[in-house]
């Protein structure tokens, strides 16, 4: 089973009606979640780019470090292909005391001479 921020980002990725694949795949032998080149958990095709979304909770800063460490991102950026970071968390609706929704952040990994840059999406 996928975890929910996952599952969250399926939602949103079905709406856009790409093509996906979830990389992210149980071990049993190291009884952990694995994803493909350690940072891709969909793997998405919206006909003219090639996105691999890593989606977490409200980590975005642990997984920004461990991004700009993994040897995979820059040949993965190098070779013309998209990496988000898709973070979400819980908001309240204004005016509103009880009622909440699920927002997510999505960050664009980049390179920029040849060097690996983050920026948030408006």
């Amino acid at each position: 089973m996928a975890t929910k921020s996952i599952q969250r980002s399926l939602k949103l990725i079905k709406g856009y009606e790409w093509q996906y694949w979830i990389t992210e795949k149980w071990n049993a032998y190291t009884r952990r979640r694995e994803d493909m080149f350690n940072f891709c958990d969909i793997l998405c095709l919206d006909g003219k780019r090639t996105i691999a979304v890593q989606a977490t909770g409200s980590d975005l800063a642990k997984h920004r470090d461990k991004l700009k460490e993994n040897p995979f991102v820059l040949p993965w950026l190098t070779a013309n292909n998209e990496l988000q970071i898709w973070s979400f968390r819980k908001l309240k609706k204004v005016r509103c005391k009880k009622a909440t929704y699920w927002h997510c952040k999505k960050t664009d990994v980049l390179l920029v001479n040849n060097e690996i840059f983050m920026e948030e999406r408006k």
